[in-house]
């Protein structure tokens, strides 16, 4: 079920984040990381630059919308713990031979957390869904998105749990120690561009559909009846196809990390149904 923390803040995949990819690389000496107002700002920065990849609607001023997200991300950001931490662990990560105790006893308690953020994302991506005349695959790209973004948590917790024992053991041998640090930074570089695109490319759809069935700022983020008719559907079309293909290159780097066949089976003979079966299970909780 979700948390009253989870059903609050963000509870639409409305902006980049950012905050997934601080935890992921690991550093073998202390290392300069941004700081709390250096990550809001960045972030704030990001989804910025992001307006300029759709098309905004012409009654719509594209510099009221950048002072609107502007302040509405930066208000929202400071009041999400979730955030916060992301950057206290990815401290952590930027020094893990100082810093390795504070990582391993705080990342799996983050990422719980986390996957219940996304719950909450897909949920409320289902309410937007069901309140309006959209494709299906619109909800299915999305959906499917978020639930890639939960798999690629829990490989990542599984792999580290190995990683985090021959840490233990080299911990007095840095040649070793760092080249454990190496390896593993090798693996999740992938991971962590092929998540960054998905995120990138699950607000631009959102955004799209969202900035162009508000008829002011005023309604921007808030609930509302959605009309595919106000929408270019080549342009929409568009977007959606690009989110699924990155779901599916996403997919695949997710099956080249599982060990047991059974998990594969069941990903392939339920990939058309996988994402609508857990928003019901969400929306009946």
């Amino acid at each position: 079920m979700l948390s009253d923390q989870a059903a609050k803040g963000f509870s639409l995949p409305k902006i980049i984040r950012n905050d997934t990819s601080f935890p992921l690389e690991f550093q073998n000496v202390k290392d300069a990381f941004k700081d709390y107002k250096t990550a809001i700002s960045e972030t704030i920065e990001d989804n910025l630059s992001l307006l300029e990849e759709i098309p905004i609607p012409e009654h719509l001023s594209m510099d009221i919308l950048k002072e609107f997200l502007r302040k509405d991300i930066d208000s929202d950001l400071r009041k999400d713990e979730l955030f916060e931490k992301a950057v206290e662990i990815g401290r952590y990560a930027k020094s893990m031979n100082n810093s390795m105790d504070s990582y391993f006893r705080e990342i799996f308690t983050y990422h719980e957390k986390l996957k219940q953020d996304m719950d909450s994302k897909m949920f409320h991506v289902s309410k937007m869904f069901l309140n309006s005349d959209l494709p299906l695959s619109f909800l299915k790209s999305i959906g499917d998105s978020i639930l890639i973004e939960k798999d690629h948590t829990d490989i990542f917790d599984k792999e580290i749990r190995k990683e985090w024992r021959n840490l233990l053991a080299s911990r007095s041998n840095r040649p070793k120690f760092e080249k454990i640090c190496d390896t593993h930074n090798l693996w999740i570089k992938e991971f962590n561009e092929r998540q960054k695109q998905m995120e990138r490319q699950r607000v631009k759809l959102v955004w799209y559909v969202d900035f162009n069935n508000s008829s002011n700022i005023d309604e921007v983020f808030k609930d509302k009846f959605v009309k595919k008719s106000l929408l270019d559907e080549g342009i929409l079309r568009d977007l959606i196809s690009e989110l699924q293909k990155i779901v599916q290159e996403a997919e695949k780097l997710s099956m080249s990390r599982l060990e047991f066949h059974p998990f594969v089976e069941k990903h392939e003979t339920e990939s058309d149904v996988r994402a609508i079966l857990e928003i019901m299970q969400i929306i009946d909780r």
